[in-house]
């Protein structure tokens, strides 16, 4: 017994010897490559434990994940009416979704939807960011970052990987980006707090951590002895170096009054004098600075930028989401976007891009007074054809130009014409010089084209040659290879079952898989860029191309563009053409704001070729003139209204004019019988064709 005690003593020496005392018990997150961001979200109650305890470090973050870690991190609270019709109320993260859409930060795809539930890839991660980034105001620059596999990042997306590397919130591994790779929820949550940090924000939540915070200026420790970089005041009444990224620093004598760059000369009034900025006339705060505007030449610049001008336009630095109050719906707009300027104050420009009049963060948008223009989209009357020339505003050049269709009878040869919206054109003075409507891009999709499989077919031959006769890589063996080969058939049954324009879908293919020859129409059988949206990460093969434009028809164009109805935010039917950003497919199917008339121009190429089969034997066309309009099965009141065009300015096809006062239309629901509307809320326009 005296052995045992001996030797149970001596094992609790030891055991006292060894015995540390715990302060907290270490949890799945400590030692973690990502814990300082995991914890980060934690301290924001955006990251939560699930059902078995876990943070999930290591688990791929979804879109709504992710779409919520940023509204919460960004303490976003105004929301707008977006909704995606797969996120109900009682989704997890339907609130901060809805905040981060309300932002311009994430968008859906073209059927209404998000998929919350989806993983999300490094680069359409990246997109998100830089929108957030914009959305913060923080300075981002110019960059010409590149990663070795530059060229499998979306092109639309390099310059949101190059900006994210710049400022070093993402980063690759061994000059890779990896942009097709899915995140984990700890690499979200470092990308999140990196964000965060540059904007001033890197709570590491850990209030008592014991150790400094190398994301955070403030370790927390009162007497650390370094000055704080991101802070003026440092806790030192003498602490040294001035803050170069806060034109006060501290110190009493800091600031000179004529020095633009103090918080006296926050925004600085210039004149333009032949082409540039002259004069250094400094205020406080923007609405002083307004007052002091006496003259149209003058603007309102702050750190170097333009914020308010007299007259000019606008255009977009890259892609937006433009909340219209026209349409009190989110519209997407590309880069290189020129827009109305109708004013500005501090924070946002209120602009109009064919109609749709909303607003815009300045980090969004550069302004241009008409008297620093260096160029100018433009349109042409080119041997009796309209031909539109787009100016680049990053190289300062003229890119690129298309032609699509006949000119209008008012468009001189060798003058140039202006339009916001591609149907109202003036000169370079401004005065107006006609309304012209084409006939392509404002044909409704219920239309029926004259020209048989083989016709379609032998046209698809004819343009395959000529693209393949250019030597460009892309179009090689096009007239073995393109995938709209011995598509004839396929559109007409599908325009005889569905009444759609076979020769529209046609166009539509043409100009989203380039002839049937691009990367996601060889290998993925999509002509029509399905599901390839700017924040989209599925690459979804199709069975065959008759799988694909089924698809198209039953999932897009017929619930979603064609047939009227739902309410802004559910339903994107905002007139059954190809239209433009005024009205039509083009308003939400594509950001680019030429997408429809492009589109038109190849239906006018095609018609060209056949013999103008269609445009010597058209519809009439009328334009609806009210909102709420009924169209009914019946010319009369007596009936249930078919269906009613929500919003005004909708294309309708006359194929009778009806007694009684009525028209009798065809139906842009799908609809074998005949509908009728008043003619008091219809006006028949003029198509050049």
């Amino acid at each position: 017994m005296k052995k045992l005690s001996i030797i149970a003593m001596l094992m609790t020496v030891v055991g006292l010897l060894f015995w540390q005392p715990q302060l907290a018990s270490a949890d799945e997150l400590s030692g973690h490559s990502h814990e300082p961001g995991l914890r980060y979200l934690i301290s924001k109650n955006a990251l939560v434990k699930d059902a078995k305890g876990s943070y999930r470090p290591n688990d791929n973050v979804t879109r709504g994940e992710f779409a919520s870690y940023l509204a919460k991190a960004m303490n976003l609270q105004e929301t707008s009416d977006i909704v995606f019709k797969d996120v109900p109320d009682t989704y997890l993260h339907a609130k901060d979704i809805k905040l981060a859409a309300s932002a311009g930060i994430i968008t859906g795809y073209g059927d209404g939807s998000f998929k919350p539930n989806a993983a999300i890839s490094r680069q359409h991660m990246a997109i998100m960011l830089e929108r957030a980034i914009d959305y913060l105001e923080i300075p981002k620059g110019t960059s010409s970052i590149t990663f070795k596999d530059n060229a499998s990042i979306i092109k639309d997306y390099r310059q949101a990987v190059a900006v994210g590397a710049q400022l070093g919130i993402i980063q690759g591994s061994n000059g890779y980006f990896m942009p097709n790779k899915n995140a984990t929820i700890g690499q979200a949550a470092t990308f999140i707090h990196r964000l965060m940090t540059l904007a001033g924000d890197s709570n590491d939540g850990n209030s008592n951590s014991g150790k400094p915070n190398p994301g955070d200026p403030n370790d927390g420790n009162s007497n650390s002895g370094k000055p704080n970089p991101g802070d003026p005041n440092d806790g030192n009444s003498n602490g040294g170096k001035p803050n170069p990224g806060n034109p006060n620093d501290g110190n009493s004598n800091g600031g000179n009054p004529g020095d633009p760059n103090t918080d006296a000369s926050k925004y600085v009034i210039k004149e333009i004098s032949n082409g540039t900025l002259v004069g250094n006339q400094g205020f406080s705060t923007f609405a002083d600075a307004e007052k002091a505007m006496t003259k149209d030449t003058q603007v309102i610049v702050q750190n170097d930028k333009i914020i308010k001008m007299s007259s000019g336009y606008v255009v977009t630095n890259d892609y937006v989401a433009l909340k219209s109050e026209t349409i009190n719906d989110s519209i997407g707009v590309a880069g290189n976007t020129e827009m109305e300027y109708l004013g500005s104050d501090e924070t946002q420009v209120k602009v109009r891009l064919a109609g749709q009049v909303g607003y815009l963060k300045h980090a969004d948008v550069t302004l241009i007074p008409f008297a620093m223009s260096k160029g100018r989209s433009y349109y042409t009357n080119e041997n009796g054809e309209i031909k539109h020339t787009l100016y680049d505003y990053k190289t300062n050049k003229y890119s690129s130009s298309y032609v699509y269709g006949k000119a209008p009878s008012f468009m001189k040869p060798g003058e140039k014409y202006y339009s916001w919206d591609g149907i109202s054109f003036t000169n370079g003075n401004g005065s107006s010089k006609g309304d012209a409507y084409n006939y392509y891009q404002f044909l409704p999709a219920r239309a029926t084209t004259q020209y048989t499989a083989e016709e379609i077919d032998s046209y698809i031959m004819q343009k395959l040659a000529e693209m393949e006769s250019t030597g460009i890589t892309l179009y090689k063996d096009a007239t073995k290879k393109s995938k709209l080969i011995g598509l004839g058939k396929t559109l007409k049954e599908i325009e005889a079952k569905s009444q759609i324009n076979a020769m529209l879908i046609l166009s539509l293919a043409q100009h989203e898989s380039a002839y049937g020859m691009s990367p996601h129409a060889q290998d993925l059988n999509n002509l029509f860029g399905l599901y390839v949206y700017d924040t989209n990460p599925l690459n979804k093969k199709f069975d065959s191309i008759v799988a694909n434009i089924n698809e198209l028809v039953d999932k897009f164009l017929q619930p979603n563009y064609i047939t009227p109805g739902g309410s802004p935010g559910r339903n994107f039917a905002n007139g059954a053409v190809i239209g433009s950003k005024a009205l039509g497919f083009n308003v939400k199917y594509a950001s680019d704001p030429y997408w429809g008339a492009k589109i038109a121009g190849h239906y006018y190429r095609a018609e060209k070729a056949l013999g103008f089969k269609d445009a010597n034997n058209p519809y009439t066309i009328g334009i609806t003139t009210t909102p709420g309009l009924n169209v009914r099965t019946e010319a009369s009141t007596g009936n249930s209204p078919l269906f009613t065009y929500a919003r005004s300015g909708m294309p309708v096809i006359i194929t009778n004019s009806a007694t009684n006062g009525w028209y009798e239309v065809l139906s842009d629901k799908l609809h074998t019988g005949t509908a009728f509307v008043s003619k008091d809320y219809v006006q028949v326009i003029n198509t050049v064709k």
